[in-house]
């Protein structure tokens, strides 16, 4: 019984600030859990924190084992030594000891708090348990551990902030070593060269060896800016455009490939700094290793960024399987043919470096979120913990998953987050048994229904055979595990979990809920859930995104729209869908063909077009939009408009000139309006642009038309900012208004 007895918290008079911190993180919490707790010291029933003279008399071999960030739990019967290697090597003791109390943080607010006034003893603690984490470096990027300390500390996880303190400079970093509008215009050869010009925003042209120096160069100048980071990328930037030039083209069949050439670069980047580690990605069009080993202080990002995610990756994306294996043969032959490299021993206490084994050289950026759809329902789970065993079984050390970013919510984040965050440390628990305790501990009474939907929706999609793509859309899901049926049984299951919910856990489960609420909208505004009218719509846009606020939203996808954004586009939508203008199911002739596969939709037809391009919207590539409108009839004008998707990502641009003109006859035309377009310079920020006139007719005259004709010129090419430059561009329109 530990009733009215005080548990002294001993650490040593010369511990570390962050022996002292977890010593008080631990008072506090057991004080909370209803112990009472001293200071004072006394023979026996001590909890010793930290490094103490009774931990090295009596575990010294257990403490050799830890590996830096690894915990000691350790009880004789007699007392209790909690200690770590590293900065939070102890204070990650403190909590994973709290949490064999029966203490959880499901969230950082949601704090499981249990009573140990009658059932702590000693006596029961007759164990030692040494864990060392399965990865050295451990960062989820959701909202969760950025924004919350203690979330991210009881958890092991690395932050935001701990990888800017660890990295100079971080991916994507040719364009900012040599921008090119500090450079191109005086030496444009220094660019990548495509399709038979240099790209300002392509990439950088390796074979140059004026290239290697002024690189050099500017990272040197950079890195005395910042002495204490240790890892610099030197990393292409995020497009495909890599350099086509004869001398490139050479080193690319010398090397075995672009990802040969990258490396072959990089490695004399890092003979010019041997005390740093350079760090380049394997991404995209360098994913597959070519033959050139990296040098010892040379990481690669591996990153599987086309690999579904409805079965683990092995099964879904062979070639990135392929891919790891070939990138962990070659940093293992490196490592055991080369000098090892100083390495930054993150959160050390003392700060000083530790050698390299190989494996640190293998960093894996990982992805769990739907980028283009944050609140979509992503049903990954069921592949996270498959996944990260594999890419700990080849070689990866240093994890990065890649969820909504550090300031931003999103779907599922909660749960996910939690599971990532405890597969990272151990990838091979028993995550069943895990989650259970979560859904418990955070939805009470109602688990099993939260549980049983994301069950249901996993099983569906596994069943359904498609792919659970990153840059997906709930479109694509439609007959598979977001089907109508579906969808109404998983609606129905969240109704009885409301009905057992306390005011706490109602609110974590309209969290939950949102993503079915977004798939909902989504679905029924691209007509695949059956009729419903325009209130009924604008009733769910305004309910999702006052949600959307409440939760405190920032982004619906990772081109940066807002909720309040993508509430105003939703509610253009069914102005268009639901205007019934004059233009409706009227006929429309086009005097210019229009582009397959975007080719299929109707000006007239009443589906106005959302902010996902493939659907509903008629595209025009490098050609004019010539549209004209039969009314059946002369009929009064009094308006047109028309809108234009707005994508440079994806090579769609405005039209350079929109013009409107009516006739009576089909032949002669009244030209009455005509407004020139700026294309800003926004490379991934989708945004739809509407061109209107309120004045067909002149003041006095209303006159009547029948023909209505729609003209809108591309661009002459895609400008030279963007990374197509010289290319013909797209139009994208959906619509005819008139009214």
């Amino acid at each position: 019984m530990s009733q009215n007895r005080a548990f002294p918290v001993v650490v040593e008079k010369d511990a570390a600030s962050a022996e002292y911190y977890a010593a008080q993180e631990l008072g506090s919490f057991l004080q909370r859990g209803g112990l009472m707790v001293s200071e004072r010291q006394q023979g026996e029933g001590n909890i010793y924190v930290g490094n103490s003279n009774y931990l090295r008399r009596h575990y010294a071999k257990e403490m050799a084992l830890l590996k830096d960030d690894g915990y000691l739990i350790c009880g004789d019967g007699k007392n209790i030594c909690l200690c770590g290697k590293g900065e939070k090597g102890t204070l990650y003791a403190v909590y994973a000891f709290l949490e064999k109390m029966g203490f959880r943080l499901y969230t950082p607010d949601a704090l499981v708090i249990p009573d140990l006034s009658n059932n702590f003893s000693f006596s029961t603690f007759h164990f030692s348990i040494t864990d060392n984490p399965a990865f050295g470096y451990r960062e989820v990027a959701y909202y969760y551990p950025n924004h919350s300390q203690l979330y991210a500390d009881w958890h092991h996880l690395h932050t935001q902030s701990d990888r800017n303190r660890l990295f100079g400079m971080y991916v994507h970093t040719f364009g900012k070593l040599l921008p090119a509008s500090e450079y191109y215009d005086r030496h444009p050869e220094w660019y990548s060269l495509n399709d038979g010009r240099r790209s300002r925003d392509g990439q950088l042209c390796l074979s140059n060896p004026d290239v290697l120096e002024a690189l050099c160069q500017r990272l040197a100048d950079t890195m005395s800016r910042r002495p204490e980071a240790r890892i610099w990328s030197v990393s292409p930037n995020d497009n495909y455009n890599a350099c086509q030039c004869d001398g490139c083209r050479r080193l690319d069949s010398l090397y075995g490939g672009q990802a040969g050439t990258l490396i072959w670069f990089v490695n004399q980047v890092a003979r010019r700094f041997p005390d740093k580690v350079i760090s380049t990605l394997a991404y995209q069009y360098t994913r597959s290793a070519g033959n050139v080993r990296p040098e010892s202080n040379v990481q690669v990002m591996l990153c599987p960024i086309e690999s579904g995610r409805q079965v683990p990756i092995p099964q879904s994306d062979p070639g990135f399987s392929k891919d790891i294996r070939d990138w962990h043969r070659l940093i293992a032959a490196s490592a055991n043919s080369q000098p090892k490299a100083a390495w930054c021993a993150l959160g050390s206490a003392d700060n000083t470096f530790e050698s390299i084994n190989g494996s640190e050289q293998l960093f894996i950026w990982d992805y769990v979120v739907q980028f283009r759809n944050f609140w979509n329902p992503f049903p990954n789970l069921h592949v996270l913990q498959p996944n990260l065993q594999f890419f700990k079984e080849n070689g990866a050390d240093m994890m990065f998953e890649q969820g909504t970013g550090a300031d931003n919510v999103t779907s599922w984040m909660d749960i996910r987050c939690y599971m990532i965050a405890k597969l990272l440390w151990n990838p091979y628990i028993d995550i069943d048994s895990l989650m259970d305790d979560f859904y418990n501990g955070c939805y009470g009474d109602a688990a099993p229904y939260v549980k049983e939907i994301i069950d249901t929706m996993t099983a569906a999609l596994i069943e359904s055979g498609q792919t659970l793509n990153i840059y997906g859309y709930p479109v694509d899901a439609v007959d598979g595990h977001l089907s109508p049926g579906r969808m109404d049984y998983y609606y129905s299951l969240m109704q009885k979990a409301y009905v057992l919910a306390d005011s706490n856990v109602s609110e974590r489960l309209r969290f939950f809920e949102m993503a079915m609420d977004f798939a909902s909208v989504e679905l029924k505004a691209h007509d695949m859930y059956g009729d419903f009218e325009a209130e009924e719509m604008k009733a769910m846009i305004d309910s999702l995104t006052a949600s959307m606020e409440h939760f405190g939203v920032k982004m619906m996808m990772e081109m940066g729209i807002s909720p309040e954004e993508y509430g105003a586009v939703m509610r253009h939508w069914v102005e268009k869908t639901f205007s019934r203008s004059k233009a409706w199911k009227r006929p429309v002739a086009l005097r210019k063909p229009s582009t397959e596969p975007y080719g299929k939709a109707s000006l007239t037809d009443g589906e106005g077009g959302l902010l996902d391009y493939r659907h509903r919207w008629l595209g025009f590539w490098g050609d004019t939009l010539d549209a004209v409108v039969d009314l059946g009839e002369p009929q009064v004008v009094s308006e047109i408009s028309v809108d234009f998707y707005f994508y440079p990502l994806s090579w769609i641009f405005l039209p350079q000139r929109v013009m409107f003109a009516v006739s009576n006859d089909g032949d002669h035309w009244e030209w009455r309006y005509s407004t020139t377009n700026e294309n800003p310079e926004v490379l991934a920020t989708p945004e739809i642009y509407t061109c209107k006139t309120k004045r067909v007719c002149a003041i006095g005259e209303p006159e009547k038309y029948r023909y209505v004709r729609v003209v809108a010129e591309p661009l002459p090419e895609i400008p030279a900012w963007h990374r197509a430059a010289g290319q013909k561009p797209w139009i994208f329109t959906d619509e005819i208004i008139i009214k």
